[in-house]
């Protein structure tokens, strides 16, 4: 079974095959979904996808590889002054640590049923998540404003206990009678271990 078997089909019919990055941010109050063209977009999945075209842009959004985690950056240029203070004003309680999910979607020519939109192949497939973390503002001489938003990829923390420590007495407060960190500060001395021992 293949991963995109409506596009799959669309594109060996001789249709017109694009693909669009989705990005849904979801705030405390409620969940943001824009798309990197003009116009709206339904996807399959009963979601709409509001269109940003050139106000926005996003990079950032690749692979970890090597053990890296690299930062997103999401930017929104072309805004009034009401929302940029409205974003300092509220990014602490709406924005801070919560979730940026990155999509593509297949899509093609008009849909005939609703001009307006581009008909959808498959469901959006995730990409990639990430935390917001800070925001920062930008002015021109011309006088626009932009808003960029660095966020971190869900890998970046992943070397680091939730809340924990590696220790028995940690270990014991959560499971009692677990020995699994039992030897954790002797191995952190550094243990000589001769192995195979004949």
């Amino acid at each position: 079974m293949s991963l995109f078997p409506e596009t799959i089909r669309a594109y060996m019919a001789g249709a017109k095959v694009e693909c669009s990055f989705l990005f849904a941010f979801e705030f405390a109050t409620d969940t943001v979904r824009l798309w990197a063209e003009n116009g709206r977009l339904d996807t399959n999945d009963g979601e709409s996808w509001f269109g940003i075209g050139s106000l926005g842009d996003a990079t950032g959004i690749e692979q970890a590889i090597n053990g890296e985690a690299p930062e997103a950056k999401f930017t929104l240029s072309g805004i009034d002054q009401d929302i940029l203070t409205k974003c300092r004003e509220e990014w602490n309680t709406e924005a801070r640590g919560r979730w940026v999910r990155a999509y593509i979607q297949f899509h093609g020519e008009p849909d005939e049923a609703d001009p307006h939109n581009q008909r959808c192949w498959d469901m959006p497939f995730a990409i990639a998540a990430f935390r917001m973390l800070r925001p920062s503002f930008s002015f021109t001489e011309e006088g626009e404003r932009s808003i960029d938003v660095t966020a971190e990829q869900i890998f970046a923390l992943r070397s680091r206990p939730r809340h924990a420590m590696y220790t028995d007495a940690d270990q014991n407060a959560r499971f009692p009678g677990d020995r699994g960190f039992e030897f954790v500060g002797l191995l952190a001395g550094g243990i000589t271990t001769t192995w195979p021992d004949y």
